[in-house]
Order: structure tokens, then sequence, then C-alpha cells
């Protein structure tokens, strides 16, 4: 009796000491556009944090380039959570601006670039990084449906993509939102 509890307690202490990892193989296209959704996310993130630093906090239409930064933090935590449980690699390279996927590099630069120019074209540019981020989700929420975790987590940055864009075309509507 004395061996199956040291038995069992050996055993519940290997699994207690392992983390716990997803056992569930993963679809490699499902994977590669996991990988993709964290950097766009990041694009999201890196650029809107850019555009605050440029205009100051405070003037109309700039804090919410501020706002939207921090959510995108949540967006790029949510999608790092199912590359852990799934136990992919995270292409989110440290630092303001850098990414692995070198289509998302020349669009960040592009759209830095354009934003530069004034806060009605950053504000703009918030429109064009939204829409193209719901079209990638309905892309990938399709792609994924085998996957319901996968899933629920993009409808919910669908979501907030959704209240983005609106936030943006608000934000363009009123004439002050011009104003440097």
């Amino acid at each position: 009796m004395k061996k199956l509890i040291l038995a069992l307690t050996a055993i519940g202490a290997v699994f207690l000491a392992t983390p716990v990892m997803a056992q569930v193989a993963i679809d490699p296209l499902v994977a590669e556009r996991l990988a993709f959704m964290r950097e766009e996310e990041k694009l999201a993130h890196d650029v809107y944090a850019s555009f605050a630093e440029m205009y100051e906090a405070g003037t109309p239409g700039s804090n919410i380039f501020a706002r939207i930064a921090e959510s995108e933090t949540r967006h790029t935590e949510a999608v790092l959570k199912l590359l852990v449980f799934y136990g992919l690699p995270d292409p989110a390279q440290p630092g303001d601006g850098l990414f692995l996927n070198l289509e998302l590099q020349a669009q960040y630069n592009t759209l830095i670039a354009i934003g530069e120019q004034g806060k009605l074209e950053a504000l703009g540019v918030g429109v064009l990084i939204e829409q193209k981020d719901l079209a990638d989700l309905v892309d990938a929420i399709e792609l994924s449906v085998a996957y319901p975790n996968i899933v629920q987590v993009y409808s919910s940055l669908l979501s907030g993509s959704e209240n983005h864009l609106a936030a943006f075309l608000k934000a363009l509507e009123k004439p002050e939102a011009s104003d440097e």
C-alpha cells in the first residue's frame, strides 16, 4: 500500500509540475494565420502608439490613438495566449515597428509615413488598418471553424475592430479632427 501511495504521489507531482500545454494538433494554415494575426494586431498597436506620441493627448481627435493602442495591446495578448496554448512560436518582435513578416513591415513604414503628414491623415490610417483587420479576421474565422477557442478570440477581436473603425470614422466627421 505504501508503494502505491508513493507511486501516486510521484505521478501527481509530475502532473502538477508540468505546465499545461495543448495536446491538440493544429492545422498548419490555422497556425500560420495565428502568427499573422499576432503581428497584424501588433502593427495596429505600434502605429497607434506612434501617433499618440506624435499628436499630443488632449488636442481634439488625438487621445483616440492612445485609447485604441491600449485595446490593441489586449488584442495582441489574446492571440499570444492562443499561440502558447497550441505550443506555437511567437513571431512578435520586441520593440515598436519591428516585424518578421516583411509585408507587415512595409505596411507599417508606409502607414507611419502617411500619418506623419497630419492628424487627419493619421485618423485615415486608423480607418485603413481597421478595415483590413476586419477583412482578415473574417477570413481567419472561416479558416478556423474547427477550433472554437480560436473562433471565440477572433470574434472578440472582430467586435473590437468594429468599435475602433466606428471611433475613427466618428473622429473624421468632426471638423476639429483636422486641427493641427
